[in-house]
């Protein structure tokens, strides 16, 4: 029993009066012993949580009136605790066990109810008569012991509910209901709990039934209105349920008593799943008829193949379709044979090319009780034709009443055009794949080879002609190695225009040749002579192709393909294949050559455009790192040069610049801004001027117009240091680390080169001591990136003042290896630098 204030009330306001009259009284009479009347009142009306509750107040209450009694912790006020306390625990336990004792007879009364609601529905699904007829009697059984009213939905064929009975301690209310619902039935997909048990075929316990509820459940306002009426309190919906499968469901309601509990869900569920089955049952049963005489028809209807077998594995039945396969004139003829399984005719394989023998077929595993044996994919391959077939065979038992294969049904499905098209597109997924993953022309040449054996036949090869035009092998593959060793298959070491079968007649017309039965007159056409002849004839070709492999140039090559102890006939549709297989070699192996040769190209330019080595300058020591983005056939960005002023042996000048964009484009300005700065140097010697005449050249090349930074240093070196002249040109300014490791740019900016006709560049003039760096660089140094983001500044200006005074190819090796530590990732951008130190 739930306990609330409103329920404790009485017994502490009992309380509180003792309380008051104790008060009144004074000290000439102590009423503490009479607070025991709260608990036990609380315990007639409440419970034992009500005792509990009130009996604590009372003992709180009886400690707190030893001061006004002035008898405060003395034997009396003791005793008179005690008494309290006492009496509050024993009307507790009494209030427990008073309370046990009633869930007892309310368990054995459900259990009473719900052994003879359960009893009287064994008796009414057991009675005979269809169930279907008597859904009446069904939703009456719970009422009104279990439920006010009662319905039972059935899921019909359109997917809606629709009420099948209705049964109600009130018959008033049946009629309404009845109406309303089939007015409106359930929709399938509404929030209806009807609808959700039909849907999840789990079951529903609505505890305690509101208004809002209704509300949300009523398909009209008629509907609401009469939910109001009835006042629906507490509700069950569980699902009807047969074979694994949901076919309506029951709604008990009750409008008066208690509460729905977990007992009531479980018994409505026994219920409904007895009320299902016998209401399945009976659906079968009148489906049955129908189905029998339909079945007949439908099986001689079929495409697939349907035999069935008895225990000692004979054929008892088959359809026209299952004797069309086999290749019998009729069923009688198929029957007559009491063969199930495919005869001498045939070779049988499954799918990996393995035999089958007979206990691997579906139907010997069905009567040898198996209960759901595998499918199996089958290849059967014609003896006198070469003809080969795909079949999916399946097998299912029917057992006898000793529980053992009686029969099997087999059903045998002809694939072979789903399968000849689901290998077309692996084959060719497959192929692409293999062709692809190499660039490399001899690797493309085997691949193309191994790709058609053995799925499309049993041996391959590929020509292609020579530098004279005679057309070689190439390539080979053959399901047997020891066959190559032993003939020339087609093609003979001859030139292509001798023969008019195989490989050279379709190098010359590009016209594909299908041969689906080799005979000795094709064989004689084929040989070169007759050692070729024989060798042939040893080898028993069954079938072959050959295609041409066609590119953008035209037939670069072909690929012949040959059946031998597969036994198998190629056909039109290998033969659409392997022309599929040659474009795309072809164009494979194109651009297999095409990326060769631009591979090669590319690498001779990125040669030339790399930085020369270092001149060996007298009184200055040089050191330089350079690093490309991309490989071989990414070409251009960054470069540098040192070369000597005209007629001045003393003076060089050093050039470091960075075009815009990469590839041959970016390559082509590298090496046009290199080359003009030397020929600019024939002329003029000061930096400044040198980047006024690259400009020029730049911007007069419109077509291929790119900017580009650059920085150029006139050196003029003595014995002990070098007088340094700068200019810059939108280029990071080189940096001078004197020998205390202090830093400092070197430079003024200056206008982007090829950006504008007219620029401005100006000189800076320093002198380098010894032990003094000047470190040029590009801005690949400062962007590389790393886990905390860019190089940058800061940190090269910090990391060069750390190698003060050291040598410059130490420095130079040290700043490389720092940079490559800190990236993180591809690099991005070329990495250029070069240092100068008076020696």
């Amino acid at each position: 029993m739930t306990v609330t204030w409103r329920t404790a009330a009485l017994p502490l306001t009992v309380t509180l009066l003792v309380v008051a009259i104790d008060l009144v009284l004074g000290t000439d009479v102590a009423l503490t012993p009479v607070l025991v009347l709260g608990p036990l009142l609380a315990a007639a009306t409440t419970g034992w949580r009500g005792a509990a509750l009130v009996g604590a107040v009372a003992v709180a209450i009886a400690v707190a009136l030893g001061p006004p009694n002035e008898y405060t912790a003395t034997t009396r006020h003791v005793i008179s605790v005690a008494t309290v306390l006492g009496g509050a625990m024993l009307c507790t336990l009494l209030a427990a066990l008073r309370e046990a004792e009633r869930r007892a007879r309310l368990a054995s009364e459900r259990a009473r109810v719900r052994a003879d609601l359960l009893a009287r529905a064994g008796e009414l699904f057991e009675s005979g008569g269809d169930p279907l007829d008597r859904l009446d009697a069904i939703a009456a059984l719970p009422v009104p012991a279990l439920a006010d009213l009662v319905v039972i939905d059935l899921i019909g064929a359109d997917d809606r509910l629709r009420a099948a009975a209705i049964a109600s301690a009130d018959p008033a209310y049946e009629g309404d209901i009845r109406r309303i619902r089939d007015a409106h039935g359930v929709p399938p997909g509404s929030e209806h709990p009807v609808a959700r048990v039909a849907r999840s075929g789990q079951p529903l316990l609505l505890r305690r039934i509101r208004d809002e509820d209704m509300a949300g459940w009523a398909a009209s306002a008629e509907h609401l209105a009469l939910m109001r009426r009835i006042a629906y309190r507490t509700g069950i919906v569980v699902p009807l349920t047969a074979r694994g499968r949901t076919i309506g469901a029951l709604s008990l309601i009750r409008m008066r008593g208690a509460l729905y509990s977990e007992s009531d869900l479980d018994t409505a569920r026994d219920l409904a799943r007895r009320a299902g089955l016998a209401i399945d049952h009976a659906r079968l049963g009148a489906e049955l008829g129908e189905t029998e005489s339909e079945l007949r028809t439908v099986l001689q209807a079929l495409t697939e193949a349907v035999t069935v077998q008895g225990a000692d594995g004979r054929v008892v039945y088959a359809n026209e379709a299952a004797a069309r396969l086999d290749g019998h004139a009729s069923v009688e003829a198929l029957l007559a044979t009491h063969a199930a399984m495919p005869g001498e005719r045939w070779i049988v394989r499954d799918e990996r090319g393995a035999p089958v023998p007979a206990e691997r077929f579906p139907a010997a595993q069905a009567l040898a009780g198996v209960a759901e044996p595998e499918p199996l994919l089958l290849q059967i391959l014609d003896r006198e034709t070469g003809e080969r077939r795909w079949r999916l065979t399946k097998a299912s038992p029917v057992l006898g009443p000793d529980g053992r294969p009686r029969l099997t049904v087999n059903v045998t499905e002809d694939v072979t055009d789903q399968r000849q098209r689901e290998f077309s597109q692996a084959f060719l997924a497959q192929a692409s794949k293999l062709l692809s993953a190499s660039l490399d022309p001899a690797e493309t040449l085997e691949k193309i080879a191994r790709a058609a054996v053995p799925d499309l036949a049993d041996w391959c090869a590929v020509d292609m002609p020579d530098e004279r035009g005679v057309l070689r092998r190439v390539a080979t593959a053959d399901r047997s190695p020891e066959r190559l060793r032993i003939a020339e298959l087609v093609l003979g070491e001859r030139d292509a225009a001798t023969l008019s079968v195989g490989p050279p007649e379709v190098m010359r017309t590009g016209v594909s040749q299908l041969h689906p039965v080799i005979d000795d007159a094709l064989l004689r056409a084929a040989a070169r002579d007759e050692r070729q002849l024989e060798q042939l004839r040893a080898v028993g070709a069954r079938s072959a192709l050959s295609v041409p492999m066609v590119a953008t140039s035209g037939v670069t090559g072909t690929i012949t393909l040959g059946t031998i102890e597969s036994g198998r006939r190629l056909t039109d549709d290998d033969l659409a294949l392997a022309e599929e297989l040659g474009r795309r070699a072809g164009i494979a192996l194109e651009h297999s050559r095409e990326h060769g040769e631009r591979s090669a190209i590319a690498a001779t330019l990125q040669a030339a455009l790399l930085p020369p080595p270092l001149p060996s300058i007298p009184d200055l020591a040089i050191a330089a790192r350079f690093r490309a983005a991309g490989g071989v056939d990414t070409v251009g960005g960054d470069f540098y040069d040192l070369f000597p002023v005209a007629g001045e042996p003393s003076s060089w000048l050093v050039v470091m610049g960075d075009v815009t964009g990469t590839g041959p484009a970016a390559a082509a300005i590298t090496a046009v801004a290199r080359y003009a700065a030397r020929t600019a140097s024939l002329y003029e010697r000061e930096p400044s001027a040198v980047l006024a005449r690259l400009n020029d050249v730049l911007v007069q090349d419109g077509e291929r117009r790119r900017v580009c930074t650059a920085v150029c240093v006139l050196v003029e070196a003595r014995p002990g240091a070098a007088t340094i002249t700068v200019a810059c040109a939108g280029h990071p300014p080189p940096l001078r680390v004197d020998a205390a490791g202090v830093t400092e740019p070197v430079g003024t900016a200056g206008t982007l080169l090829g950006a504008f006709p007219d620029g401005s560049w100006t000189d800076t003039t320093l002198t380098l001591a010894t032990g003094e760096t000047l470190l040029l660089y590009t801005d690949g140094v400062t962007d590389t990136r790393g886990p905390e983001g860019r190089f940058g500044g800061r940190r090269l200006r910090a990391f060069v003042a750390g190698c003060a005074g050291r040598p410059v190819e130490e420095v130079a090796a040290a700043l490389d290896a720092e940079l490559l530590a800190f990236q993180r990732g591809p690099q991005r951008d070329d990495v250029a630098l070069l240092l100068l130190q008076p020696s």
